[in-house]
């Protein structure tokens, strides 16, 4: 019985992908790790962070790190506590081409992909986090309790700021899909730093009583840089809250113009335990359509927000 043979273009798409195969596992086998992480650290020292990684190796198809902890940096005593994540994956997606990173923290997870050349995609979805765990207590000051999970898939087209200059992701032309939803939200204390317009423009350290936040949702649609809130409220026994408006971006984050009306609905008990911020809260006008609800106005820009 004659053998059968392979075909050729078989074999050469085998040769080749095997090729790439091989190209691609020796990278990630002998790339300097230990180089890398210095080289981390170092530009996390400059971002205003401590970094430590436990250990950083090849994944599949991309670098892996473990038992890493972010903190602050700080002069105050005692240093900060770190924030943990379990582990963290970058490296190159193929289908489309560009770039994913995954993060295990805080019992769950968060996948990130950037892709494109003239438009620049960023999908990223944040799945059964868990505000309880990952030491989020110490690290931001507040202590956490819920279940979060955020959706965000946006198209941003590069655009060149002048002649002989590199495109620039642009912001204020996005087009896509934000969506936060929260399960049993709550604050059970710690101290928040908040600017609170009526005293002042600097921040202020305020002790934070038991907040129950419950259940939040939150959809934007964004079309041409400008991000509509379709919905976005939560209620619980202490609070309810409402917004609505827009937000117009611009190519830097922090010159983006919101413009929203926020109404919330305090319960007379939970405004006595807010103190300080309960006073604040009790200067929001009467909202005309409902008295017994507060409206204020949301402006200015993300940089440097005006609320009245």
């Amino acid at each position: 019985m004659a053998e059968k043979k392979t075909s050729l273009w078989k074999r050469i798409v085998g040769y080749a992908s095997f090729s790439l195969f091989a190209l691609v596992a020796t990278f990630f086998l002998t790339f300097p790790y230990d180089a890398l992480k210095d080289r981390v650290r170092i530009e996390a020292d400059a971002a205003g962070y401590f970094l430590r990684i436990g250990s950083m190796g090849p994944g599949l198809f991309a670098v892996r790190a473990t038992d890493v902890q972010v903190s602050k940096k700080t002069t105050t005593e005692p240093p900060p506590e770190a924030l943990k994540i379990d582990s963290l994956s970058i490296g190159p997606s193929f289908f489309p081409p560009g770039l994913a990173v995954k993060v295990n923290l805080l019992g769950g997870s968060v996948s990130t992909r950037v892709s494109g050349l003239s438009v620049t995609r960023v999908k990223i979805d944040a799945e059964d986090l868990d505000l309880a765990k990952g030491n989020m207590k110490g690290f931001s000051g507040i202590d956490f309790s819920g279940q979060l999970e955020a959706h965000v898939d946006l198209s941003i087209p590069r655009v060149a700021a002048g002649p002989n200059l590199p495109a620039e992701p642009d912001l204020a032309q996005t087009t896509g899909t934000i969506s936060l939803e929260t399960r049993a939200l709550a604050v059970n204390g710690g101290t928040a730093n908040i600017t609170i317009p009526q005293f002042g423009p600097d921040p202020t350290p305020v002790d934070l009583p038991k907040i129950l936040i419950g259940d939040f949702l939150g959809k934007l649609k964004v079309d041409k840089g400008t991000a509509t809130i379709e919905e976005l409220k939560s209620k619980s026994t202490d609070l309810e809250m409402n917004v609505t408006g827009t937000v117009k971006l611009a190519k830097r984050l922090e010159y983006a113009e919101p413009n929203m009306e926020v109404r919330v609905k305090p319960d007379p008990e939970f405004q006595k335990r807010l103190g300080l911020l309960g006073s604040a809260l009790s200067m929001i006008g009467a909202d005309p359509k409902d008295p017994t609800w507060r409206m204020g106005k949301f402006t200015g820009y993300l940089g440097r927000p005006q609320f009245r």
